[in-house]
């Protein structure tokens, strides 16, 4: 028999409502956008008809003027990381720091050599023909951006990680696919739709036949096919708020400029003791909030 007084359950109600806003996570908040998803799910069907990933392919793919066949959505940019490196053969990749914490785990999961290298290497790399390079371009822990393209025919493949580029797309190579050329983006970023795990490449028509063997789960597809078509064209629009809270924050405070969806703060502040930030590569770095949930 279990002893009721013995177990200790948090007062859930009270959690939710004193619930406090996490900018330490690769989230950001912005109270319009937050508000038009609401009304977008409360006025759908998506539990009552099937997946209809045709509508989700067309939004995104019209958005970033990209086309369908040369690409694969995915449950999330992090799932189809993991797809697209167990779709290619190389002797080693060549994974450029600071990166994305899984791209390493996964190369472990499946077999594949890899080393971790500085920008600045990368020319000084000899007989790397047969091999790949991944970079995260513009780069969420340091918030730079640089112009890739010099290294482009140096690897057998090239593969870049965007998932930051709707908050700075001077050096996006998203409408410059060749054949080894692989662009990785996310909707959570711009849209904060991290929980709903959409994510989408573009690559050779040959790799993308690949990644798509593994498809996403239909009630992701559901939901997902019918409200990102009515919300994605908010994206300039929320950008344009994150980035007013960025510049009005790099303002104010001592920061090294950043071209992602963070502030990277030198030292500890008003924000950063009330949203939270975390601490990495010696800088306390917060996630973009809208300047009205930022004072409210």
């Amino acid at each position: 028999m279990i002893n009721k007084k013995n177990i200790d359950r948090p007062d859930w109600t009270k959690l939710i409502k004193n619930k406090k806003i996490d900018l330490t996570k690769n989230v950001h908040h912005d109270r319009l956008l937050n508000d038009k998803i609401k009304d977008v799910i409360a006025s759908t069907d998506f539990l009552v008809n099937y997946a209809n990933d045709y509508d989700l392919y067309v939004s995104i793919c019209n958005y970033y003027k990209i086309p369908i066949r040369g690409t694969a959505i995915g449950f999330g940019a992090t799932d189809l990381i993991y797809r697209v490196l167990n779709s290619i053969e190389i002797d080693c990749l060549y994974i450029v720091s600071p990166s994305f914490m899984m791209v390493d785990v996964y190369c472990k999961m499946i077999g594949m050599k890899y080393k971790f290298i500085e920008l600045s290497e990368i020319n000084n790399l000899k007989d790397v023909n047969n091999s790949g390079v991944y970079f995260v371009n513009p780069n969420g822990v340091n918030g730079e951006a640089h112009d890739l393209r010099e290294y482009k025919d140096k690897f057998k493949w090239f593969i870049v990680d965007e998932v930051y580029s709707d908050f700075y797309d001077t050096h996006s190579l998203i409408n410059e696919i060749s054949d080894n050329t692989v662009i990785i983006k996310s909707i959570s970023k711009s849209l904060g739709f991290a929980g709903l795990r959409v994510g989408f490449c573009c690559g050779s028509l040959e790799l993308i036949n690949e990644v798509q063997k593994y498809r996403m789960s239909q009630i992701t597809t559901s939901i997902a096919s019918l409200v990102i078509p009515k919300i994605i064209n908010m994206t300039p629009q929320v950008v344009e708020r994150m980035l007013e809270t960025k510049n009005y924050l790099e303002n104010k405070f001592d920061c090294k400029k950043s071209l992602s969806n963070y502030v990277l703060f030198k030292n500890k502040n008003i924000y950063t003791e009330k949203f939270g930030a975390k601490f990495i590569e010696g800088h306390y770095r917060m996630a973009l909030a809208d300047m009205d949930t930022l004072n409210g």
